[in-house]
């Protein structure tokens, strides 16, 4: 069993050779006169910096950056993977890259040149690409909703790259996988899973699709990092499922190698006693089309004898069955056809593909085709698949000693960065001493991005992070990526309208917190009387409300009139219009 060591390492060397040097040092001679010059105008500007960064107010983000893609380096090849964080499978999780390392550094020991290898949940498709650079015959699998950005990061790490070119499928995990997935046509060397056990419903169907695929000679190879104990779970179903070995180990993070416990002979003798069944149901089928047509050939004839006197009691039921005999024919002949189905369609994406320019990798869009082969497959749309935004570009601040990256989108103002949470956040930050969140029950009025419940979250608590449903896949999406594995506590996320009647949906017997969180939820909407009232509900004895507030408009001033009338209320911290408000309830 070997040791997982670090994935990818960045290195920059600077060289220059003395020549170089002796000419730099010439240059400098000559040009030292206009350097002179030059340093009371750098004076001058340094001294205008330092003055912004002194009138920089308290709350503003300690780092923050701008990125679009991640670029990884494996089998000597630079990778760029762009996510989509709309969903979980748009993410980058640790699994894939410790397998994507471990196939890279293992190539003995796992060769996978001209093996058919099938990825469940392939996600971003680095993994993919990986196996594709490894000069195997890839065939990336997710939900239908993801297969866009897996497509596009797919075509373009490995176009020109790869000895066959890496194929795009969908497929839902399932129990009844045999009628779309037949094994006698879909068999592979090779099937990868990374990180597909999270938090959701679907474990025993990934289980059974797991046991569909991993046939007589084919080998499991899956990579998990153990977060919560469904997890453990799921190790447990696996290795009573497989014949299992542990590859590598890091900690949490595991890579398992399986194999089926039918026997080779006896999986092999199945598949003969399968195929010597399926001909003689052939023959036999064969053998009633002939009978049928027999039949209706002399039903005809006496159809013709007999038309005027046994019409209506020879033509209709002999011509339904005969039909019927029709029926079943076309749908054997479809049944038939349906196997090669998603082999054909992924062929002609591969020659549409081969024809586009570069420039459309990021306005991937599905074509007829896709919609033909996924529509059979699709039987339904998990629970836990969020819904798609249109994600900007993301954004990374440093609090509680972490990065946190957090995606906006443009779809409402919930997913937008607003001034009060960063206030918030940096208030909470440093005054842990003030407010001790450590493993006190947070809820979060209008979370937004998430930022202040992941912050909230880092420092211990165990948080609900609420808002409307039409922003939770965005929420969810950037709180669970920068809490897992961080946090004492996983982070919750529901959604919540503000409203008068929440003791029947929230009855504060049952949903009693030590904080509630609220950051620049006073905008531009009709509902600030019925935000007031959400407030007041959750607000009770032992409560304490922390609310985060940039004053723009009259609305923010009657608000916050009528919220220290609602509550005893202290300013905890003032920064021009930026204002931070402690409050427990009247009661």
């Amino acid at each position: 069993m070997d040791t997982l060591s670090t994935y990818f390492v960045e290195e920059t060397k600077c060289m220059r050779g003395r020549d170089e040097e002796e000419e730099e040092e010439e240059e400098e001679e000559d040009s030292g006169d206009e350097e002179d010059k030059e340093e009371e105008k750098y004076d001058s500007q340094n001294k205008e910096l330092a003055a912004q960064a002194q009138q920089k107010p308290a709350w503003a983000p300690c780092f923050f950056y701008r990125t679009d893609k991640e670029v990884y380096y494996y089998v000597g090849q630079e990778i760029t993977i762009e996510g989509a964080f709309d969903s979980y499978a748009g993410m980058i999780w640790p699994a894939a890259l410790a397998l994507s390392h471990y196939l890279d550094t293992h190539r003995e020991q796992l060769n996978l040149e001209d093996k058919a290898v099938l990825e469940l949940g392939a996600g971003t498709g680095l993994v993919s690409v990986v196996a594709a650079l490894l000069g195997a015959w890839v065939t990336a699998s997710d939900l239908p909703e993801v297969l866009n950005n897996l497509r596009v990061n797919l075509s373009r790490n490995t176009r020109g790259r790869c000895k066959h070119t890496p194929q795009v499928a969908a497929l839902s995990w399932d129990y009844n996988l045999e009628r779309s997935y037949p094994t006698s046509v879909y068999r592979y060397d090779y099937v990868l899973g990374t990180d597909v056990v999270y938090h959701h419903d679907f474990l025993d169907e990934l289980l059974a699709t797991m046991k569909h695929f991993c046939r007589p000679g084919t080998t499991l190879i899956w990579a998990n990092k153990v977060r919560m104990e469904s997890d453990l779970t799921f190790t447990e179903n696996f290795k009573k499922a497989f014949h299992t070995s542990l590859l590598a180990e890091d900690g949490d993070m595991k890579i398992y190698m399986a194999t089926c416990r039918e026997e080779e002979g006896e999986g092999d003798k199945e598949l003969e006693i399968q195929d010597v069944l399926r001909e003689e149901e052939e023959r036999k089928n064969k053998e009633n089309e002939e009978k049928l047509v027999e039949e209706k050939h002399n039903e005809d004839k006496l159809h013709s004898v007999t038309k005027e006197k046994s019409k209506a009691a020879t033509e209709v039921p002999h011509m339904s069955e005969a039909e019927r005999g029709d029926d079943k024919e076309e749908k054997n002949e479809h049944e038939c056809d349906e196997d090669e189905e998603m082999e054909e369609t992924v062929d002609e994406y591969k020659e549409d593909e081969q024809n586009k320019p570069e420039n459309n990798d990021s306005n991937c869009s599905n074509t007829a085709s896709d919609d033909n082969s996924t529509a059979a497959q699709r039987d339904r749309t998990p629970a836990w698949v969020p819904r798609f935004f249109n994600s900007l570009d993301k954004d990374v601040y440093h609090y509680v000693g972490h990065d946190i990256v957090i995606y906006e989108s443009i779809d409402s103002y919930g997913a937008v960065m607003w001034p009060a949470a960063l206030a918030l956040c940096s208030f909470l930050d440093n005054n842990r001493e003030k407010v001790n969140l450590q493993g006190k029950e947070v809820l979060e009025l209008g979370a937004g991005t998430g930022l202040v419940a992941v912050v909230a979250s880092l420092l211990g608590a165990s948080v609900t992070a609420t808002d409307l449903p039409e922003v939770l896949s965005n929420l969810r999406a950037n709180v669970m990526r920068n809490t897992r594995g961080r946090c004492t506590h996983m982070p919750k996320v529901e959604a919540l309208s503000w409203g008068y009647d929440l003791e029947r949906t929230h009855p504060t017997s049952v949903y009693r917190y030590d904080y509630v969180l609220a950051a620049d939820v006073v905008y531009h909407h009709d509902f600030l009387d019925e935000l007031l009232a959400t407030m007041k509900h959750f607000c009770r004895p032992g409560t304490t409300v922390i609310w985060a507030n940039k004053v723009r408009m009259v609305n923010d001033v009657t608000f916050t009139e009528n919220f220290k009338k609602a509550f005893h209320t202290s300013l905890l911290a003032e920064d021009g219009d930026m204002k931070i408000y402690m409050a427990t309830c009247r009661e």
